[in-house]
């Protein structure tokens, strides 16, 4: 049966309407996703984050590298299958392109990777290298499986195996030795909410650790501490310090890398724990854990001498080494330990000193700082240096050498003493409480750093790794100059005084770079230092100097037992006579001067000229 034709043209009207009303919003969805699509190729102001005060941190910078990145399908896209593509009209689709991540060409990138993995993984063992090749291999052969962790953890292997130049520099400039690396680190910094709180595998925390890891090797390294306590806490969520979970739950292999991971992390807990003297996360009463082995089948963690005859483990080596750390901030810095006795302190240091010299014990003589650079190669110079470097800084640490009480304290100005309580922050406080050293402890710290800094200075300067050895060149090079005070005549005087030249031209050199240790401040103590220093080697040269000419003019002859060779011609003043009177060396008591003394030893006859009580240098000066 028909419709009536006005019912008929009814409909159609009411049919038409709703197409159009259909059309018009179809209409505002194409227009919004042209837009976008048209902003693709371009950075949104919007998506780019601009500081007011002019300053941007890592943090921010890293959100707008992720911002910013060049996407798949984009004209500057360069990294993936997808180069060169068009992009297409379907807004769902753009949106998935704009949130996938990118990596350089894989021949571009492998050399670094290799660089990584031959080098620093081996001594650190962060990632298994097999299961990151195969994941790497995935990325670019299988691009719908790419994920944001994998990206990151790319980012990582690229700014560790980035982070040593390839070439060493003798003349480093440190302002831009960061801009190796920084780019992939804010890469992976960029997804950052996704790492924290990743357990599906180990990316995530792989990824903290490698940041923190680099955190140590930069002028700024105060993040670090913060993302090794994230770090942390996924490791316990993941039950890493339980050695029953893991091998109930995992192969052995697996196994294997879940526990070494704990320790990588355990180490820098530790590590960080002490040097901005904050509690650590993990407790050592809570970790059911055997130590990383000392000779391990796979050979991980082992380096060699150069000619490949002596072998040590460096990955136990550091993690032993980070237990004394964290046994040092516990026992001396912590909240509680302000409470014991002095003889309970004292104790306390007598103890941690025996540790650390049972620590150093285990390392082979031809892995010792005087021996390094003759004996190792490049990537294990800067590892071992690195490593010996926390050693100092921690028996520094230990003996109070930053006390308020220690002897260089007394010796700088008011005005030195003011710029280093402006240069204290509170965490470092801690430091002002402890007692000074022993005089057997403080001989044991000037030999440690002398030692130490010998080292360095043979190094070039790219692999000094001044960021991670900062604090513990600063000690020794207020050790040293307090030592050249104290003792200005000593047999090593020459040699120290090298050692203060290239440590203050080294400091010099990063001074306004520094962010954790206040370099502005210490820049002020260490001139005073320095000043005081020379002028009592210089002070201590002129007495020795006037009394050897005393005991001359005396004695009638020109030394016992051995005659200074004089100049043919009658004028001397140019030629530098030989200092053989030392002070501090000579026993007066034992020498006796019968020619020209009436048979009297010295020591008779200098009390019969001069009154009881009065200063030898005084009385010849």
């Amino acid at each position: 049966m028909l419709m009536p034709c006005s019912e008929h043209s009814a409909k159609i009207q009411g049919l038409e309407s709703r197409l159009a009303r259909i059309e018009e919003q179809l209409q505002q969805v194409l227009s919004v996703a042209s837009a976008a699509l048209a902003s693709a190729n371009r950075i949104p102001e919007s998506r780019v984050i601009t500081m007011s005060s002019g300053e941007e941190s890592d943090f921010d910078n890293a959100v707008r590298v992720r911002n910013t990145l060049p996407m798949p399908g984009s004209s500057t896209d360069t990294s993936g299958p997808s180069a060169g593509s068009t992009a297409t009209s379907s807004p769902s689709e753009s949106v998935i392109r704009a949130s996938s991540p990118n990596l350089p060409p894989l021949e571009e990138i492998l050399p670094i990777i290799n660089t990584y993995f031959s080098q620093i993984n081996h001594a650190i063992p962060l990632f298994s290298q097999a299961e990151f090749m195969r994941m790497l291999h995935d990325w670019y052969t299988h691009p719908a499986r790419r994920t944001w962790a994998a990206w990151a953890a790319v980012n990582i292997v690229l700014a560790l195996g980035s982070w040593i130049p390839t070439t060493p520099i003798q003349d480093m400039n440190f302002a831009e030795a960061e801009t190796a690396f920084k780019g992939y680190m804010n890469n992976a910094q960029s997804v950052l909410a996704e790492l924290v709180t990743r357990e599906q595998d180990l990316l995530g925390l792989q990824t903290l650790l490698g940041l923190v890891i680099l955190y140590q090797t930069m002028a700024n390294s105060k993040q670090g501490a913060v993302l090794i306590g994230a770090a942390v806490r996924l490791v316990h969520r993941l039950q890493m310090q339980s050695r029953n979970n893991i091998e109930v739950s995992y192969p052995q292999e697996q196994g294997l890398h879940r526990c070494r991971l704990f320790w990588i992390a355990y180490m820098l807990d530790k590590e960080i724990s002490l040097k901005h003297h904050t509690p650590s996360i993990q407790l050592d009463a809570d970790i059911d854990q055997d130590l990383p082995s000392s000779d391990p089948a796979d050979g991980v963690g082992d380096i060699y001498t150069g000619d490949g005859l002596v072998r040590v483990n460096y990955f136990r080596l550091r993690v032993r080494l980070a237990h004394i750390q964290g046994r040092t901030y516990d026992m001396l810095y912590s909240t509680r330990s302000s409470k014991i006795s002095m003889a309970e302190r004292q104790a306390r240091v007598i103890r941690l000193t025996y540790l650390l010299e049972n620590w150093r014990s285990n390392i082979p003589a031809e892995m010792l700082p005087d021996a390094i650079n003759s004996r190792l190669g490049r990537m294990e110079r800067i590892l071992m240096s690195a490593l010996y470097g926390s050693f100092v800084g921690c028996m520094v640490m230990v003996h109070g050498i930053w006390s308020q009480q220690a002897a260089w304290m007394k010796i700088i100005s008011d005005r030195s003493l003011m710029a280093l309580q402006m240069g204290r922050t509170d965490e470092r406080k801690s430091c002002i409480n402890q007692q000074p050293p022993l005089p057997s402890a403080w001989k044991r710290c000037v030999q440690l750093s002398r030692e130490f800094s010998r080292a360095l200075m043979q190094l070039p300067e790219s692999d000094v790794n001044i960021w991670a050895n900062l604090a513990a060149l600063l000690s020794c090079l207020v050790i040293i100059l307090t030592n050249m005070f104290q003792s200005p005549g000593h047999e090593d005087l020459e040699e120290d005084r090298q050692i203060t030249q290239w440590l203050v031209r080294m400091l010099n050199k990063v001074k306004d770079l520094s962010v954790t240790v206040p370099l502005t401040q210490m820049h002020v103590v260490v001139a005073d230092l320095e000043r005081r220093a020379e002028a009592a080697v210089a002070t201590a040269q002129m007495k020795r100097q006037a009394l050897q000419e005393r005991l001359l003019m005396m004695s009638g002859q020109a030394s016992w037992g051995q005659e200074i060779a004089q100049p043919e011609h009658g004028d001397d003043e140019n030629v530098e006579q030989p200092l053989f009177w030392d002070t501090e060396a000579v026993d007066f008591g034992a020498l006796d001067m019968s020619n020209g003394l009436g048979g009297q030893t010295i020591v008779d006859w200098l009390d019969s000229q001069y009154p009881q009580g009065m200063d030898l240098g005084e009385a010849i000066s």
